[in-house]
This record gives structure tokens, C-alpha cells and sequence, in this order.
């Protein structure tokens, strides 16, 4: 299940680059971008898909500057969270390695230990919160590194297909429907399975024709 993370963003020090991931965030997700005035800028991408997750969201802007000042506002923000009972994740999306002072402060100086995740993006974060979920198994998905070769011999035999299923179907009434006459037979399959899988996709009277015309090209 996938808890409520609360990202706080260092926009100072990671800018739009720690808003990557952001399409993997959740309704019960929240946001806060700290910023300043030397970061006022924020890429479009990342803010629709910020809106578009309809998480929590919030911008707190530093009000007078100085050194380290952002990071003072992350730490009260956390411990204003901690004292008001919050009991779910918290993440610091930046780069800066000083916030580590305030990860282990919360996970081994108070009577209730608190884990905080320290990661450069949003998506860093979510892959190292351990929460066991469809987004993480996603993430974990699109990182698994995978052969070149192996997958460009994929592509190109994907390719193939579709020439030929466009040659033989693009004139017919089925024209619309290649996509998923692609994805039925890209996989092989005995004859049974695949006329199986075609009635149960298309119905009995178009499957059968589907059927009889990819068995002519297969």
C-alpha cells in the first residue's frame, strides 16, 4: 500500500530537475516548494503534473535571505509536522547533504523515531520509501536495465509485424482496430489460444475473420 509521502522541495538547490517523478505522485501526496527569489522559475511540465495528480501543494517563499536560510524553513516545516502528529513519510527532495544532520536528529535523538527520506528528485524518493505499490513497482520497472540488442531485435520484429498487419488490413473494415490486433498475436501462441484470444476480443463473427486473416500472415 502507498502511504502519504510529503515532499519537501529544495527548489533552491534542485530546481525543476527535483520535480522529476512527479507524474508518479498521489492524491494523498503533498507538495511544498520552498523557494527564493534567485528561484522564481518552474517548468511547466512539472507543475501540470503536479496539478494533475490533485495532491496537496503549497509554496512557502524565504523571506529575507542568508546562508543556509531555506534549509532552516525545511527543518521547522518538519518539526511544526512531527509536533502537530503527523505519522507518515516525509521526504527532502534535494541535493544538499547538510539535511542529513536533520534525518538522523529525527531518527535517533527523539523518544519516537522518524524516518526521513533524503533524495534529489521525487522519484528518488518514492524508490527509496519502501512502501510496497503499484507506482513503486513502476519506477523499479523503468529502471531495470534491459539488453540494447535484445530489445532493438524486439523493435525491429514489432515493426515487421505491423507492416505486414497494415498491408493486409488497412483497406478492410478492420483498420481501426490494428493496435490491438498487434498486441493479440506480438506474443506466440498456439492456434487455439490465439483463435480463443481473437472471438474473446472482436466477438465470434469478427474474430473469425481477424482470426483467418492473421493466420494468413503468421
Amino acid at each position: 500500500m502507498a502511504g502519504q509521502i510529503h515532499f519537501m522541495v529544495d527548489f533552491e538547490n534542485t530546481r525543476s530537475r527535483g520535480l522529476q517523478g512527479a507524474d508518479y505522485l498521489l492524491p494523498e501526496d503533498v507538495v511544498t516548494i520552498f523557494y527564493s527569489q534567485a528561484c522564481m522559475k518552474i517548468e511547466r511540465r512539472w507543475f501540470c503534473r503536479i496539478q494533475e495528480a490533485g495532491c496537496g501543494f503549497h509554496i512557502c517563499k524565504l523571506q529575507k535571505e542568508g546562508k543556509n536560510a531555506l534549509d532552516f524553513y525545511i527543518a521547522s516545516r518538519i518539526g511544526e509536522l512531527y509536533g502537530s502528529g503527523y505519522t507518515d513519510k516525509i521526504a527532502i527532495v534535494s541535493n544538499d547533504a547538510g539535511f542529513r544532520a536533520v534525518r538522523d536528529y529525527w531518527k535517533n535523538c527523539t523518544p519516537v523515531s522518524r524516518d526521513i527520506i533524503l533524495r534529489p528528485d521525487i522519484e528518488q524518493c518514492i524508490a527509496a520509501s519502501g512502501e510496497s505499490s503499484c507506482r513503486q513497482r513502476q519506477i523499479s520497472r523503468g529502471r531495470q536495465e534491459i539488453s540494447l540488442e535484445d530489445e532493438y531485435q524486439r523493435y525491429i520484429e514489432h515493426q515487421r509485424l505491423r507492416r505486414k498487419l497494415e498491408d493486409n488490413f488497412g483497406d478492410t473494415e478492420y483498420a481501426c482496430l490494428i493496435e490491438q490486433i498487434i498486441s493479440m498475436v506480438e506474443s506466440p501462441k498456439p492456434r487455439k489460444i490465439l483463435y480463443l484470444d481473437s472471438v474473446k476480443q472482436f466477438g465470434r463473427e469478427k474474430g473469425l475473420k481477424i482470426y483467418h486473416k492473421v493466420r494468413q500472415i503468421l
